[in-house]
């Protein structure tokens, strides 16, 4: 209905329909699908394991680009590591998916076998060694948060017994890096080094996030300013489904402007207005608290790595266009289908 309206009220009704038919309601044919059809414990089991060939696949490729300079699926050549993806951004948005579902499945009971959960383990430590080298800072932060909930719900319900053990583990682990020889403690402070032939290392990438002056950060800040000068004159409906990239250059305010905001939720509200915004975010609000409530009953540590994986996604998003790249947003109506899956299958079963 909301997108109804944003076509009525379009800047320019040909791209709308086109933004509809052409990609609308085909990610909701991809959620529907996956949330439908997989529907038994072989059918999701078969797409865990397609998922973690195609992780190989990806981290085979991140590698052969990082050492060879050039990966070996799109020809994509090495500034930052991309993978085959079209930027170091969209790598990073798909790692801080996928990281969060293999430590949930790490934590499951019998969805995987033991070897494949061994492969997972390496898998992971790989992935993140890739999150670090792409010097997203929106996706470390997306993904720290994405992590946070899957502690804080662990924690939130595990016995007192298994509280003070890991704060024990934790304050031993703290202890060893204190007393570590400076030769290892050297080494391990060595990774906020790391330059990745970038300008900046990630102990200055990091310094840099709250800096309003510099990098990338003054620019989206402008663009920003731009979209909500578009949403002030399209307030209800927006300016039309997939209509930024024309209405935007009208309300061009520096040398480099009128492009997409890198942020999907002031795009979201420019193009369908804040009746679209709150639908989106109904929508949000509505598979969390399905999550959260299978959660509380099931204690599905799949389930939670799911929803941290959304979670670290849509942070993200907040910093980029995610919910409008075409890589990214079937990933992220993908993966919402597969938890509502998981969450009907599971309650299938009693606790």
């Amino acid at each position: 209905t909301i997108n109804a309206l944003s076509m009525i009220f379009s800047a320019n009704y040909g791209l709308s329909l086109r933004g509809f038919f052409g990609k609308e309601l085909k990610f909701l044919t991809i959620y529907f699908m996956l949330a439908e059809v997989i529907n038994s414990r072989e059918r999701l089991r078969n797409i865990l394991i397609a998922i973690i060939a195609s992780v190989v696949l990806i981290v085979a490729d991140a590698g052969a680009q990082y050492f060879r300079g050039v990966d070996f699926i799109r020809g994509y050549g090495l500034a930052r590591l991309t993978a085959s993806f079209i930027s170091a951004n969209g790598f990073a948005g798909w790692l801080i998916v996928i990281i969060p579902l293999f430590l949930g499945l790490l934590a499951a009971g019998k969805v995987i076998g033991k070897s494949l959960k061994a492969l997972l383990l390496v898998l992971v430590v790989l992935l993140l060694v890739c999150l670090i080298l792409t010097f997203t800072r929106g996706a470390w932060l997306g993904f720290i948060m994405g992590i946070s909930l899957m502690g804080w719900y662990a924690i939130k319900n595990f016995s007192l017994k298994i509280k003070i053990l890991c704060l024990s583990a934790g304050i031993g682990l703290l202890a060893i890096f204190l007393i570590l020889p400076q030769p290892i403690k050297a080494k391990v402070k060595a990774i906020g080094r790391i330059n990745f032939k970038y300008s900046e290392t990630v102990n200055a990438r990091i310094k840099t996030t709250l800096k309003i002056d510099v990098g990338s950060t003054p620019i989206r800040f402008n663009l920003w300013r731009e979209a909500l000068r578009i949403i002030s004159d399209y307030p209800l409906t927006g300016c039309g489904l997939n209509t930024y990239s024309i209405v935007a250059r009208g309300y061009k305010s520096f040398e480099g402007g009128g492009i997409y905001p890198h942020n999907s939720f002031l795009q979201m509200t420019a193009e369908t207005g804040l009746l679209g915004l709150f639908a989106f975010l109904w929508v949000l609000f509505s598979f969390f608290r399905m999550g959260m409530r299978h959660l509380n009953q099931k204690k599905n540590p799949l389930v939670l790595g799911l929803l941290a994986g959304i979670l670290a996604f849509l942070v993200h998003a907040f910093f980029d266009t995610h919910l409008y790249s075409l890589q990214l947003v079937i990933l992220f109506w993908f993966i919402m289908g597969l938890a509502v899956s998981e969450i009907k299958i599971s309650d299938s079963f009693p606790s």
